[in-house]
């Protein structure tokens, strides 16, 4: 994986993109909308099976929803956890909830993935991570069971979508032990890099969320960002009081007594001697 870098991404016109998909900035709309296409599907063809259907329509929104890039929280959203990704670790301001996710036209490849899995997860699909650690670099993607096996997704690196459905949308592990279909597949980058980190994986856990320590921690940083001023406002106020009874408190304490001056004659002042 890549170091997270904070410049915005630029959309290198080869990845395919399509900027009127920016209106999707949430998942149900998301969902909404593959559901429109799944349904017009149908209505060509109802013979389509629903699992294959849909996981490969998703997949080709997904695909054209996003162009490669980091999405990060700034200031303005989370300043919390851009400030302790500053300091301490790369990346924790990398964005891993999948509706802020969709907030950017750009996405890393475990952003893209995450956003891919929810969507599926929602309509009822059992899908794993499929991390790499290739020598040079690593990768995160996933695989979605239908029809009695798994078969491999990557939104983000975009594999040639024809050379996939030959083989019936494979699993990673077919991939692996078929170099000559993998390199096919993913042709348009330098063999050595493909090979270096497509062999290497590991599968995550059914059904479980790929970031789930991320997500707490973006959570709870993204609550207090935006209500932390209510603390510092308190506590202002809680001061403030304990200030303005504490200058009471003194002014009752060492205030002058004045007599009472009767009308046409002079004011005597007397020292206050219990000060």
């Amino acid at each position: 994986m890549e170091r997270i870098g904070y410049n915005k991404p630029r959309y290198n016109h080869v990845e395919e993109f399509d900027p009127s998909l920016q209106r999707l900035n949430t998942v149900d709309k998301l969902v909404t909308y593959c559901d429109s296409l799944y349904e017009e599907k149908t209505n060509a063809n109802r013979t389509v099976n629903f699992e294959e259907a849909y996981s490969d329509i998703t997949s080709s929104v997904v695909r054209k929803r996003f162009y490669h890039g980091y999405s990060l929280y700034g200031f303005s959203n989370n300043f919390m956890a851009m400030f302790l990704s500053q300091m301490s670790i790369d990346g924790l301001s990398a964005i891993v909830i999948p509706d802020d996710i969709l907030k950017y036209p750009y996405a890393a490849c475990s952003q893209q993935s995450i956003v891919f899995m929810e969507i599926l997860k929602r309509k009822g699909f059992l899908t794993r991570k499929v991390g790499f650690s290739g020598k040079n670099s690593g990768h995160f993607c996933f695989e979605v069971h239908y029809n009695y096996s798994w078969h491999f997704y990557d939104p983000d690196m975009e594999p040639d979508l024809s050379v996939l459905a030959a083989y019936n949308r494979p699993s990673i592990e077919f991939l692996a032990r078929h170099q000559d279909i993998l390199v096919k597949a993913y042709h348009q980058y330098p063999m050595e890099k493909v090979l270096d980190i497509f062999p290497n994986y590991s599968y995550g856990t059914v059904n479980t969320f790929a970031a789930p320590k991320a997500i707490i921690f973006q959570r709870l940083t993204k609550f207090f960002s935006y209500t932390i001023w209510l603390f510092f406002l308190i506590a202002f106020i809680l001061v403030r009081k304990k200030y303005l009874r504490l200058s009471r408190n003194y002014v009752r304490n060492n205030r002058i007594h004045i007599p009472r001056v009767q009308p046409g004659t002079s004011p005597v002042y007397y020292p206050n001697y219990s000060a």
